[in-house]
């Protein structure tokens, strides 16, 4: 069907579209597994919709959602899109040779065993897995060095001020009880301070300030009470849809990890300069 490296990726938010984007621009096959339903909020800067609507579009490049064994193959094989699957895991890592498998989940949601074995290359990025135990090759996500490749060791964790850094012009609205979110509100509108986003049962949720909608739960997504359903930017400047920045980094970082690996660079090493 196809004679280039095919590549899966676990996960469909901002990190893990970036990540699946850059790949299939950069020749590979690509597609992403996400068995269940994303929670994805900034939804404009992700493949996410693909799960729920069907198909969605980020920078130029579509995803879709393969139920089917023949989207999945369409896909793989003229790379006009990136299928999404959403078959159990040891279903999708079996039913096809893949060459190389990233798990770009959150590290909150990443799984638990060690994906070495799936690939003949394994990359995670982010903190949590040990390259060289759990996978191949680990992908820095914060700090410094974002995009950074690992041979060993894991990842940093990232510092509490990088954290509120990465929730810059972030003002959160969580539901207040559980039930089903729904909204007509589309990310990108413009709101003021307390405007409904939506609404749980009757119980409505209020934009925190006034600004641009940058993040909104799916329409129709079930959420539990407390959770995060909307990001609203203050700033009309903030980049509500497309790749981020870094995300762009961690994407080429990933990519030039697959290259290399599979051009069989060697590595430059400084033990012993003197």
């Amino acid at each position: 069907m196809t004679d280039q490296k095919c590549v899966l990726v676990f996960g469909i938010d901002e990190t893990a579209s970036a990540v699946a984007r850059m790949l299939l621009l950069s020749g590979y096959s690509v597609a992403i597994h996400q068995p269940a339903p994303p929670t994805t909020l900034r939804r404009k800067m992700a493949f996410a919709d693909a799960w729920y609507d069907g198909a969605a579009m980020l920078d130029g490049v579509q995803a879709r959602r393969a139920d089917l064994s023949s989207d999945f193959l369409i896909g793989l094989g003229n790379r006009m899109f990136i299928p999404v699957l959403t078959h159990p895991l040891a279903e999708v890592v079996e039913r096809w040779p893949w060459d190389v498998i990233i798990d770009a989940q959150p590290p909150r949601e990443r799984r638990r065993e060690r994906i070495k074995s799936y690939a003949e290359l394994t990359i995670a990025l982010g903190p949590g897995a040990i390259a060289g135990a759990d996978c191949d090759l680990v992908i820095e996500t914060f700090g410094p060095d974002v995009g950074a490749i690992l041979r060993s060791g894991a990842a940093r964790t990232p510092s509490r001020s990088e954290q509120d850094r990465s929730l810059e012009d972030s003002h959160l609205a969580a539901a207040l009880e559980t039930g089903i979110f729904s909204t007509g509100r589309m990310i990108g509108e413009t709101v003021s301070a307390n405007e409904p986003l939506g609404v749980i049962g009757v119980t409505e949720v209020v934009s925190p300030v006034a600004g641009r909608i940058r993040g909104l739960q799916h329409n129709g997504r079930a959420v539990v009470a407390g959770v995060t359903v909307a990001d609203v930017a203050s700033n009309a400047a903030t980049q509500v849809s497309g790749t981020g920045k870094k995300d762009q980094l961690i994407a080429r970082g990933t990519a030039f990890a697959v290259e290399m690996e599979f051009a069989g660079w060697t590595p430059v090493s400084f033990e012993g300069f003197r």
